[in-house]
Parts: C-alpha cells; sequence; structure tokens
C-alpha cells in the first residue's frame, strides 16, 4: 500500500513524463527546436492560452489535445496529493492527537510507560494482556505514524518534562515505568514524577551496574535468570511460566483487599479463596511486612496484598470474591 509521499512522487512523475512526452512530440512531428516545443507543451498542459510559437499541423494539433486531457489530469492528481500530504495530514494528525487527549484525561489508575523501544514494547504487550489501562510516552515524534497503526494512547514529547507528564495524567496515574536509553533521564523522570505524584509506584531501569541500587538493572536481571536457568533449572522454567505468555493460562497477580470487603477479619480456610482455585503465595501488610505461604489460620486484615498464583478465570473469580 503506497504511502501518501509515495502518491506525490508518483503525481511528479507523471507531470514530468507529459512533459517529456511532449517536447519529443513537437519536435518529432512539427520539427521543432527543443526549446521552443518546452515551451509549447508547458504552455499547452498550463492552459495559459498564449499563442503557439510555431504553426500547427493536423497531427500537431490532435497531439496538442492528448497532451492538454493527459497534461491537466496529471496535473490535478499531483496538486490534490501534495494538498492532501500538506493540509490533510496535519488536519488528521490534529484529530488523531485531540483523541489521544481525550482519551488519557478519561483515564485514572493507569501506568505510563517511558519509552518505546524493545523492552517497552514488551512491557505494552504485557499490560495489554492483563487488560491494564496505560499512556505511553515517546519522544521520537517520526513514530506517530506507527503510533497510529498501533491505536495506544502515545504522548510524543520529552518525558523528563513536567507538562508532558501531567499530559498523560500523571497525577491520576496507578504507577510509571522508565525505560529510555538513559540512565540520567531515567533517574530525572523518576524525581519529576515523584514531585507530581507523590504516592505514584515507580519502576524504572539502570544501564550502568553502579545505578543498580537505586534502580532495575536488565542486565543484572538477565544475569540472574540466566544463572537460575543453570542453577535450578525447574524452578527457572515454572517462573518462565507462570511470568510469560503460556498455554496453561497460568500467571501471578496481586489483589489488595478493598476496605468494604466482607472477608477482612477471617481466616483463610473461613474463605472460599482456595476453592476457587487460587493459591496465596504471599501476603503484604499494610505496613510493608511480607507473610510468605501463610497457614489456613492466617487472618486477612484491612489493607492486606494477596499476591497468589492460578489462573486468570480463577482471578476474575477472586475479585468478584473480594
Amino acid at each position: 500500500m503506497f504511502s501518501n509521499t509515495r502518491f506525490v512522487i508518483l503525481g511528479l512523475i507523471g507531470i514530468f513524463f507529459i512533459v517529456s512526452l511532449g517536447v519529443a512530440g513537437y519536435m518529432y512531428i512539427e520539427g521543432a527546436g527543443f526549446i521552443d516545443a518546452l515551451y509549447m507543451t508547458i504552455i499547452t498542459i498550463a492552459t495559459v492560452g498564449f499563442r503557439e510559437v510555431f504553426e500547427l499541423s493536423s497531427a500537431g494539433k490532435i497531439f496538442t489535445i492528448i497532451i492538454i486531457i493527459l497534461g491537466t489530469g496529471f496535473i490535478a492528481y499531483a496538486a490534490t496529493q501534495i494538498i492532501d500530504y500538506l493540509i490533510a495530514g496535519e488536519i488528521k494528525k490534529s484529530f488523531w492527537r485531540k483523541k489521544m487527549d481525550k482519551k488519557i484525561k478519561q483515564m485514572e489508575n493507569h501506568y505510563i510507560i517511558c519509552g518505546y523501544g524493545r523492552m517497552g514494547r514488551f512491557i505494552v504487550e504485557r499490560l495489554k494482556f492483563n487488560n491494564e489501562k496505560f499512556a505511553v510516552i515517546e519522544i521520537n515524534s517520526e513514530m506517530e505514524k506507527e503510533a497510529e497503526e498501533l491505536g495506544e494512547v502515545f504522548v510524543f514529547g520529552d518525558a523528563t518534562k513536567s507538562d508532558v507528564l501531567k499530559k498523560a495524567g500523571i497525577e491520576r496515574a496507578r504507577g510509571l515505568v522508565s525505560v529510555v536509553d538513559s540512565d540520567a533521564r531515567n533517574v530525572y523522570i523518576t524525581l519529576t514524577a515523584k514531585w507530581l505524584n507523590p504516592n505514584l509506584y515507580i519502576i524504572t531501569k539502570a544501564n550502568d551496574e553502579d545505578a543498580a541500587s537505586k534502580i532495575v538493572s536488565p542486565k543484572l536481571m538477565g544475569g540472574r535468570t540466566i544463572a537460575n536457568s543453570i542453577l535450578k533449572p525447574n524452578v527457572s522454567e515454572f517462573l518462565e511460566l507462570a511470568l510469560s505468555y503460556n498455554e496453561y493460562d497460568i500467571d501471578v497477580g496481586e489483589f489488595k483487599l478493598p476496605e468494604s470487603s466482607s472477608l477482612i477479619n477471617k481466616k483463610i480456610y473461613e474463605t472460599d479463596i482456595r476453592k476457587i482455585g487460587i493459591i496465596i503465595i504471599a501476603i503484604r501488610n499494610e505496613d510493608g511486612t511480607f507473610i510468605y505461604n501463610p497457614g489456613p489460620n492466617q487472618i486477612l486484615e484491612k489493607g492486606d496484598t494477596l499476591i497468589v498464583l492460578g489462573r486468570n478465570e480463577d482471578f476474575e473469580r477472586l475479585h468478584r470474591l473480594l
């Protein structure tokens, strides 16, 4: 499928072809010189109405009629494509940007992904798989065409700028993931985002190992994953199964107990959680402490977050139960 640019080029090539045909035709049919033939061709396809520079024969008149029809057609086509490229394209972009702004204004508890490189794309795919709301901030405006085709919510600009983060709904967002290609920019994005929304959950990556104590290092995580796959192959395979797309539809999820939940102050065995096929791996209390592999007598308290293992359909049942 041709892009708008190729249609414009095709129109210009058509005009060049008609001019070349006209010059060659007048030189051959009427024996005109190159300048006279070029002048005659231009005034013919432009329909300006100047007098002929030489007397036309019957064959020359028929040829002129053909040049007029073809020439005006190609000029009209090229002009239409150029206008569409310069004006309609910008209008389309303007409508698309307004559509994005409207979607973001309606978003709450969404995630903001800063950077749409390889890692950013993987995160977006994972969020889509889990039906999470998100907006992507990308500094490279050349990707706008791809963004339109994807149909995702994009904001084009520098994520280190507070106005760009605000445009992505930072004040209403649940979390932010910064995976741009610079540690300095990742840290600056993190600081700016935390200043705009102190309650924001933030994850960012580090390419430099010196920054790994502050933010997530994909190199170190990759190294640990490789080491675990060698030393603990079965554990590694199970975690990969649980944390990635798989035919068994197994996943790890987290669910915070709502304040109005009827499960608060109940022991696990008194609830139907295990009956719906959910395994509780851990519980994080409101003060941040973890209880690993909680027993059946563990009491569920206000503010608890359940970290569970199960299938997506089980998660839906758990969500209704909570």
